[in-house]
Order: C-alpha cells, then sequence, then structure tokens
C-alpha cells in the first residue's frame, strides 16, 4: 500500500502544468518578460541577428530604408496581435533566418527594395508570433512594448558589431562564419520540428 502511495505521489509530483508556447516568465513584470521574450524563442533571436549582421555588412547608411521598413514591419506585427488571431509562422520565420544568414555568408550586395521586402517579411512574422494571447490590457501592452525594445535592441547591437567588424577582410570573413552558423542553426532547428 505504501509503495502505490508513494508512485501515485511522484506521478502527481511529474505531472506538468500548462504548456503555453509564449507565456510570460513567473516572477517578472510582464514589461521585462516582453523584454527577455526574442531571447527566448530560438527563431526570433537567429532573425534578428542574421538581419543585423546582413545590414551591418553593407552598412546601415545604405539600408537605412530597409531597417526602418523592419522596425514599422515589426510594430505593426505586434498591434495585429491584438487584432488578429494568432498564427503559428515560426516554420517560415525559421526559414527566413536560414536565408537571411546565407545571405550573409555569401556577402553578396543585393539591391535595396530586396532587402526591404526581407525586411519587411521577418518583422511581421517576429510581431506576429510575439503574441500574448494570455495577458490583456496594459498587462498585454507592457510585454508587447518590451518586446518591441528588445528587438530593436538585438538588431542594433548585430549591425552595430557587424559594421565595426567589417573593415578588414579577415573580420568579413569571420561575419560570413557567423551567418553560415546561423543558417546552419535555422536548419537544425527546422529540421528537428519536422522530425517531430
Amino acid at each position: 500500500m505504501n509503495s502505490l502511495r508513494a508512485t501515485l505521489g511522484i506521478g502527481l509530483v511529474l505531472l506538468p502544468g500548462v504548456a503555453l508556447a509564449h507565456s510570460p516568465i513567473k516572477g517578472l513584470d510582464n514589461f521585462y518578460a516582453g523584454l527577455l521574450h526574442p531571447l527566448f524563442v530560438p527563431a526570433h533571436l537567429l532573425s534578428v541577428l542574421a538581419l543585423g549582421i546582413f545590414f551591418g555588412q553593407r552598412g546601415p547608411k545604405a539600408v537605412q530604408t530597409a531597417i526602418i521598413a523592419f522596425l514599422v514591419a515589426t510594430l505593426l506585427g505586434l498591434a495585429a496581435t491584438g487584432i488578429v488571431k494568432p498564427v503559428d509562422v515560426e516554420l517560415p520565420l525559421l526559414l527566413g533566418a536560414a536565408v537571411t544568414g546565407a545571405l550573409v555568408a555569401l556577402d553578396r550586395q543585393l539591391p535595396l527594395p530586396v532587402c526591404v521586402l526581407l525586411a519587411v517579411a521577418l518583422g511581421l512574422m517576429i510581431g506576429f508570433d510575439s503574441a500574448q494571447p494570455q495577458l490583456s490590457g496594459r498587462s498585454w501592452l507592457a510585454a508587447l512594448l518590451g518586446t518591441g525594445i528588445a528587438v530593436y535592441l538585438l538588431l542594433l547591437y548585430a549591425m552595430v558589431f557587424a559594421d565595426w567588424f567589417g573593415k578588414r577582410s579577415w573580420q568579413r570573413i569571420g561575419l560570413r562564419v557567423l551567418g553560415s552558423w546561423a543558417a546552419a542553426s535555422s536548419l537544425l532547428v527546422l529540421s528537428l520540428a519536422f522530425a517531430a
């Protein structure tokens, strides 16, 4: 009888709680949970870092329109989470991160409209994938504000890093290696998603 109680007790302890893909972090204010959100979602982190390095390779002034387009698209995607029913865009986002990482690895100059199109697509998907359906009102706004700021800062830091370290040929090779790692990481996460 005691072994049955012990087994039942262990079984109850091991029961999982509610599993939400984009739940706020317990114990943190909603703003700070939103601020950390892009760091804990591999598709977001890979996409933003690869895009930042891609922009940094070209020089921020050359792609200023694409940078602004990315930020506006991200804000529109975040705002749309309150209006439109959430849609899972993680796989297309990972594919976008893989493509962006490959573009960094290839280090090819693309026309500005193509850069803008890539930035808008990634921005909308990141914003859209940051939905917090369990939050509402001020909590929802605080979380999305934190996410928007984090995405902006991640892009800015990656861009400045790539611009700073893109001056010499050996540094450009290092950036290309980072791009290939971002592409490979995205493809690995994609393959795991399809394997499941």
